[in-house]
């Protein structure tokens, strides 16, 4: 059955090619179409056109915008289904209408798209495919790839669209228009037919993307309760106990503790910490309720996802950005935790230093979240980010001060995880991404204070009352060392293990075998091998720092050290000191195993952990691991070719020093005093005593060199 479709033709100026497509639309085989015409001006043609044609309504309306011909022209439409053609384009041949039609039917669409055919000195071009069916949330996104969607010459679609589009944006630009009428339609199809020709004739320009802070564009509807809510003076409801939630897997469970400390030490007032997760073993889950016997003013529950929420959120895609699905669990805290208010979303890679009552209070003039700005470079960003960035600003999501209720009242946790489904292949960082879309226009921004990174850092180290440590370097596993890192980063690291240590002595949950790393220092320049024995993963350590340098300035660096570093000791060595006195004397009084290290080397941070792994795993007596060299001043790395692999070495080489072995304490109980003055005998009879020896071919060890 064939629907009655109004044809609007929309002139507002001097339009060239107008008669050729009023011709066009004329010329049409389908049976049951009408053609407005709605001009600014007279036309004599036209007029005789519509004169001698019953299909052809003229009319003639001053008007300072194309937008309000346009919203008399829908107010005159008869048909069920409206087709624009603007009049400097036109449609290919008589068929255009019927096969646009069929492919809306068959389809059973209720916005129909087109890929356009251009026609540009006296040629046509164009593209083929296959027609695709358009996603509702998706629709933005292709709004900024894709000139077509920006455009409502070529669209057919359902006039009972338009009928649920507020009188306000009927006169709207195209673009936004075509924007609010996606989130209405059902079923959207894009279009290959190649029937609508848009004409590159002077002046007749395909519309620029519709961005900027003045953007009408939104990837959802949020932005319209935001705007209702500050008129009318909607405030939340900001209760006296704070709440905060972490989402956790397996992976991150150890570092929870070291974040709730650093809560507890510096929040003025009580703190729920709700931890979300969804599957957790039992020794897991023993580990975190304890906390409840350690903190003051911070107490732990323990929210598992159910398991219908689990399922939806494994709907949404993480593959192609590398997060875990329990980054998406906050899109779900307003059902999870349904008699809270507000919450304060804090990532695990996140310390407090400054007291969260501050932040609790912030008013959120109706936005659904309060967040601070994120350190993307606008030359790194895509299309998409850089579109929220100049509407407004792409923020990060690793802490989030969030209104439950707005959540709840308009059921944004469904939409959310809906949108994230349908979206999330346009979602470069997954979740943050997501976010940073839907909530378009509804954000109240926080001070870089509250989600400080290391970007962020300069000027402000004594303000930041969040630091977070994104990216792939975190306090607990730097990838690879810098060794070009600000000193202000350096230092939040030092803090964020100092709050490390503090937690693991209250808390006593510390790895069973102590590890004492000896660093030896003859030179200020590479105090950068002390930093990285202290940067150590393994939590279990202490450092003991021998100094022959003569250099005040190491002293004084330690001394500085000592102030996060508890378990930092430093021992100096003098010209008329005996230094193997001075190294039986430390390796007497040392942990379980025993590390050695010394400048200009340095450490990646997972070294120590992977080589007690190591030893305990093939119950060997020591572990060593090779070295490749950094050159500073062409940043360069020299190594050979290694391929991770464990090698038993047990009395077939020996040992060139013992930089780069750990040692089972007990093999220095067997031999007595050492002469560290002599590597060869030393490493000799050391060997001699050892039943097995590991080596691991990995970089776990760096020289540094200019």
């Amino acid at each position: 059955m064939n629907e009655k479709i109004s044809v609007i033709v929309l002139a507002h100026g001097d339009e060239k090619e107008l008669n050729r497509c009023v011709d066009r639309v004329l010329h049409q085989n389908y049976k049951d179409y009408e053609l407005i015409v709605v001009s600014t001006n007279r036309n004599t043609e036209l007029e005789e056109k519509a004169n001698s044609n019953d299909r052809m309504t003229l009319y003639i309306k001053d008007a300072d915008k194309l937008e309000d011909l346009r919203a008399y022209a829908l107010e005159k439409a008869t048909g069920d289904r409206i087709l624009f053609v603007e009049p400097n384009d036109f449609l290919i041949d008589k068929g255009s209408i019927t096969t646009l039609n069929e492919v809306y039917t068959q389809k059973n669409a209720d916005l129909l798209l087109n890929s356009f055919m251009t026609f540009k000195d006296g040629k046509f071009y164009f593209i083929g495919g296959e027609d695709e069916h358009i996603l509702g949330n998706a629709f933005l996104f292709r709004q900024i790839e894709n000139v077509e969607f920006r455009k409502l010459g070529g669209s057919l679609i359902k006039k009972s669209l338009f009928d649920e589009i507020d009188n306000d944006d009927l006169v709207k630009s195209d673009q936004v228009l075509l924007n609010l009428v996606s989130r209405k339609a059902k079923n959207i199809i894009f279009s290959y037919q190649n029937k609508y020709v848009y004409d590159e004739v002077a002046g007749n320009k395909l519309p620029e993307l519709d961005k900027g802070k003045e953007s009408g564009l939104y990837f959802s509807d949020a932005f319209k309760v935001v705007e209702q809510n500050k008129k009318n003076g909607y405030t939340n409801k900001v209760p006296e106990k704070i709440s905060i939630a972490l989402c956790t897997d397996e992976n991150l469970v150890k570092h929870i503790g070291t974040l709730l400390y650093s809560v507890d030490e510096n929040t003025s007032s009580f703190v729920d910490a709700y931890i979300i997760y969804d599957n957790l073993s039992e020794k897991s889950l023993k580990k975190l309720t304890a906390l409840n016997d350690i903190f003051s003013t911070v107490k732990v529950q323990m929210v598992r996802v159910p398991d219908k929420q689990q399922e939806k959120i494994n709907k949404i895609s993480l593959e192609n950005n590398g997060l875990p699905v329990t980054s998406c669990y906050r899109f779900i805290l307003a059902d999870l935790l349904p008699s809270l208010d507000r919450i304060i979303y804090l990532d695990i890679d996140t310390l407090v230093l400054g007291d969260l009552t501050e932040l609790w209070r912030i008013n959120l003039e109706g936005n659904f979240i309060g967040a601070t700005k994120d350190i993307l470079l606008y030359s790194d960003m895509n299309a998409s980010q850089r579109f929220i960035f100049e509407k407004e600003m792409y923020f990060n999501s690793g802490v989030l001060l969030i209104d439950l209720n707005l959540f709840r009242e308009y059921k944004i946790s469904n939409k959310l995880i809906d949108f994230a489904i349908n979206t999330v292949s346009y979602c470069r960082y997954g979740d943050q991404d997501i976010l940073n879309y839907y909530f378009s226009g509804t954000l109240k921004l926080l001070d870089v204070i509250w989600n400080c990174g290391r970007k962020f850092m300069n000027g402000i180290e004594d303000k930041i009352k969040i630091v977070h440590f994104y990216g792939l370097e975190k306090p607990w596993n730097n990838i690879e060392y810098s060794f070009y890192a600000r000193e202000n980063i350096i230092n939040m690291e030092h803090i964020y293990k100092l709050y490390q240590y503090r937690f693991l002595q209250k808390s006593k949950n510390v790895e069973d075998n102590k590890v004492t790393i000896v660093v030896k220092l003859d030179t200020f320049k590479y105090s950068k091998t002390l930093e990285s024995a202290l940067l150590q993963s393994y939590r279990n350590i202490e450092v003991k720092v021998i100094d022959v340098s003569q250099d005040d300035r190491v002293k004084a660096k330690v001394r500085k050290l000592q102030l996060y570093y508890p378990n930092l000791n430093y021992y100096e060595v003098t010209l008329n000191d005996n230094f193997s006195r001075v190294m039986n004397f430390i390796i007497k009084s040392s942990g379980e195993y025993v590390f050695f290290v010394e400048a200009p080397y340095i450490l990646l941070s997972k070294t120590i952990d992977d080589l007690t792994k190591i030893i305990l795993e093939n119950q060997a007596d020591i572990t060593v691991v090779e070295d490749k060299t950094y050159n500073l001043s062409q940043s360069m790395y020299y190594f050979a070719m290694k391929n991770d692999q464990l090698e038993d070495i047990s009395r077939q080489s020996k040992l060139n020093s013992l930089n780069g072995c750990l040692i089972k304490k007990e093999i220095f109980d067997a031999v007595g005093a050492l002469n560290f003055e002599d590597n060869e005998s030393l490493t000799a009879v050391i060997l001699e005593k050892a039943d097995k020896v590991m080596v691991k071919h990995s970089d776990y060890l760096v020289k540094v060199v200019e």
